[in-house]
């Protein structure tokens, strides 16, 4: 019984000494390597972020308020069986000394959380007491806070307790990633932080048996207000689980380019091994050792083979792990849970369904080797059942990535990508090398034997360009836009740009403000802000006056902030219309791009239901808005005579320099109540962001390049093969063993330019798309890439091919031609 792994053991140690088995080591550990990385990954944010929906919400419904949330609110609503508690929720301006943070509040009050539970340290239960505050570790180190320092928040210090390490109900959008501090919710009216008109997000958590809360649910649809949403487990996700899933999609659909490349590498090492071994299995057909025993012993090799690597890639998977981690810390909101046990293993399950997916049908291929082959070197026929069983081994390989990524219509239009556009980069490079080759033929001694070698070998070269310019053209895209993102994002801001937004400004707080920015100098306008929802079009209730997709408007989804002005904004230019005059009454200006979209012209009457008011006007011009300015912007502006008796807050924006800092300082002390929102911090926080996604794809990019530069040494090998014969040939007619070698490595290096010159133009064309589709950027073009792709690619593959091949004697060119 113990022969057979014998057997195979020590052919395995024999085998370990050739390229192809190397390279298939190196293809499957990078595979295992990957799925280990992802899988692991995935699992943590979606047991952190989708599957514990429960303790992300807080509780088992929550509706959600743009308004305040009163006792009211619950009056005929089901609530014998079910707990409920009240949070809100804002963004604020705290500080120690002269430090400021803006952080997101919540401010509760008993019970919380009704599901899920506060992680804090020291432990303990319940809310912060009123005088209390607990903040996360972000504020604790960029505040340079201690256990016991007091916080200022508003007209009200607070005493920081506890430091909080993971909290359930964190809300949605960009305040569920800024960093957060709790407190109680009877220090919010000492603090003066939140006045009438304010910016915050009012939530009521139920939690209690299922049947009770759907009874809620099924209560609380129907009554729900135009500025109230409800959330379900049943029917909602949180945000914060969509943004993070579909970054890790982002990382798997570029681990698919890897494991695609593994895949190949380990098929094609495959059968230039199985092609070497017809002879070594005939003869242990012949010694006695039945078909079924000589599978046995190659699926034992492998088995072997699968155990090496499966190690190697599991220990490699952890360590990625580690660092991707680490790079997305500051996208998570709070530390994610352990992956499950069995999913460190799920590498090592694709890396076996790889090996014997891909190994099975050249193994069964050698059982069939006739004795004969020792003779006459015979070699089985490749019949229909082998084709079958191939084509059944790649279906099932393909099910396997498809499952494994989780994402199979994307994950199929990118393998289509490949597909295609592996395809007519091969066709381009093979006429591009004929094209190159015509004047050499010319010029060069051995021009014509290399103009004939590239039409003999024309399938190769396809194959080998549609590879390496995929591969290129998709690293170059990672790493050039990457750059781009960042030096085009933050070049679109002028040095002036404000970067700082001024919020929650009351109207008796107004004269206060401008005398504050007077006598600092300081370039500014308040604008006021009410809020309004667009109800009515030409005196009719406008959605059904439109098509379903500018039903599902985002303006017509939400409040709106609505602003009245007696003087054109300067940022603002007119596209349609004039602006009104002194008492135009019911006059407004609309914004080119929701006018478009909604189809609105000059003259309409628009109608927007404002605290509970109708009011309405008519469209008098179309203004051209640049949101990323900066400045205060607003879909709607009425004419004063509208909405200046409307209640309202005031907002402005306006620029510090960095040795001026300190006036926000100032502004705060002055002004506790006001909500100061630091650009700069934001900006530095988004730029992270994309700089970590980056980097993390750009690792699994690079060990697809490791997989490219595997699967090109061993085509280059079995390309090799035949070349040895032909220079055994040329070298026996008169040719130097050094003219040989020549000849091989100008091929090569005509190719690798010709590959390098395609993923340029493919790169280039791909960002431009990007850019202009996507980042809403110009497109520009990248000459480093023209310069710096078809060297990278000529000496990568002369550097290989000259480390595989080797200058004959012409002894061996003797015994290699009477070999056959």
């Amino acid at each position: 019984m113990n022969l057979l792994p014998r057997l195979a053991g020590r052919q395995l140690l024999t085998q370990l000494r050739t390229t192809e088995w190397r390279a298939l080591l190196l293809a499957s550990w990078v595979a295992i390597a990957l799925t280990t990385l992802l899988s692991v990954l995935g699992d943590r944010l979606e047991q952190g972020l989708l599957r514990d929906s429960a303790a992300l919400l807080g509780a088992d419904l929550v509706l959600s308020s743009s308004r305040p949330l009163t006792a009211e609110r619950l009056q005929g609503l089901p609530l014998a069986s079910i707990q409920h508690t009240s949070v809100i929720q804002f963004p604020s301006m705290v500080g120690q000394g002269d430090d400021l943070m803006l952080v997101s509040v919540r401010a509760l009050q008993a019970p919380y959380p009704l599901r899920g539970e506060l992680v804090t340290e020291p432990p303990g239960n319940g809310v912060p007491a009123p005088g209390e505050v607990w903040v996360e570790p972000r504020v604790m180190t960029q505040l340079q806070l201690q256990s016991g320092a007091q916080l200022d928040f508003g007209y009200q210090p607070l005493k920081v307790t506890r430091e909080l390490l993971a909290s359930p109900d964190r809300g949605s959008g960009f305040r569920s990633f800024s960093p957060h501090i709790l407190i109680n919710a009877a220090d919010l009216e000492a603090s003066g932080v939140l006045a009438p008109g304010s910016r915050a997000n009012y939530r009521l958590l139920f939690a209690g048996p299922p049947d009770a809360i759907l009874a809620l649910d099924n209560a609380l649809r129907p009554t729900l207000d135009s500025h109230e949403r409800l959330h379900a487990l049943s029917t909602d996700q949180p945000l914060t689980g969509n943004v993070l899933g579909n970054a890790l999609n982002y990382l798997k659909l570029s681990a698919l380019i890897a494991l695609l490349l593994s895949a190949m590498t380990i098929a094609l090492s495959l059968r230039r091994f199985t092609l070497s071994q017809h002879t070594r299995s005939a003869l242990l057909l012949n010694l006695g050792l039945k078909p079924g025993q000589l599978i046995r012993v190659y699926l034992y090799q492998l088995l072997f083979a699968w155990a090496l690597t499966a190690a190697l890639g599991v220990l490699t998977g952890y360590l990625l792990e580690l660092a991707v981690y680490q790079w997305l810390a500051e996208l998570l909101p709070q530390a994610l849970p352990s992956a499950r046990g069995l999913l460190w293993f799920s590498g090592a399950g694709l890396g076996l369904a790889l090996l014997v997916l891909l190994g099975l049908p050249p193994i069964l291929q050698l059982a069939r080797i006739p004795v004969a082959h020792l003779l006459r070197g015979d070699t089985p026929p490749r019949d229909r059942t082998a084709l079958l069983l191939q084509g059944i081994s790649l279906l099932l390989l393909a099910a396997t990535l498809l499952a494994f990524l989780e994402a199979p219509l994307a994950a199929l239009g990118l393998l289509l990508f490949l597909l295609l556009g592996g395809a007519l980069f091969g066709w381009l490079a093979q006429t591009g090398l004929s094209l190159l080759a015509q004047p050499l033929a010319r010029r060069l001694l051995l021009g014509r034997l290399l103009l004939m070698r590239l039409r003999q070998q024309r399938q190769w070269h396809r194959l080998q360009a549609a590879v390496v310019v995929m591969l290129l053209t998709l690293l170059s895209v990672t790493w050039v836009s990457r750059a781009d993102l960042m030096q085009q994002w933050q070049a679109q801001f002028p040095a002036d740009t404000p970067n700082y937004f001024l919020i929650n400004i009351q109207p008796w707080q107004k004269a206060g403000v401008d005398s504050f920015f007077a006598e600092r100098q300081l370039n500014t306008e308040l604008y006021p802000m009410i809020r309004g929802r667009l109800t009515r079009l030409n005196d009719a209730p406008i959605k059904p006056q439109l098509t379903t997709a500018q039903q599902n408007h985002n303006t017509l989804r939400r409040e709106l902030n609505l602003s009245w002005r007696a003087e054109q904004p300067a940022h603002n230019p007119l596209v349609a219309g004039d602006w009104w005059q002194s008492g135009d009454t019911g006059a407004i200006s609309i914004e080119q791009d929701m006018a478009d979209e909604l189809g609105l012209k000059l003259g309409d009457r628009l109608g927007f239901d404002v605290g509970g008011t109708q009011v309405e006007g008519e469209i008098r011009n179309i203004r051209s808005v640049v949101w990323t300015s900066f400045r205060p912007n607003f879909y709607i502006i009425f004419n004063p005579e509208a909405l200046q008796n409307a209640p309202s807050t005031w907002i402005t924006s306006f620029h510090l320099a960095p040795e001026e800092r300190a006036t926000s300082r100032e502004l705060l002390e002055q002004f506790p109540s006001l909500t100061l929102i630091d650009i700069d911090q934001l900006l530095t926080q988004l730029a992270g962001w994309l700089q970590h996604l980056g980097d993390s794809s750009a690792l699994i990019l690079s060990l697809s390049l490791i997989c490219g530069l595997l699967l090109l040494s061993v085509t280059l090998l079995q390309a090799l093969e035949q070349r040895r014969f032909e220079s055994a040939l040329l070298q026996t007619l008169g040719v130097t063993a050094r003219q040989a070698q020549q000849l091989d490595l100008l091929e090569f290096l005509l190719l690798g330019f010709v590959c390098g010159l395609l993923a340029s133009a493919g790169a280039e064309g791909i960002l431009a798309m990007l850019h202009q589709w996507l980042l809403q950027m110009e497109p520009r073009l990248h000459l480093q890439l023209w310069g710096s792709l078809p060297l990278l690619a000529a000496l990568m593959f002369v550097l290989i091919g000259s480390l595989i091949r080797r200058p004959l004697p012409l002894s061996q060119c003797y015994r290699l031609l009477r070999s056959g």
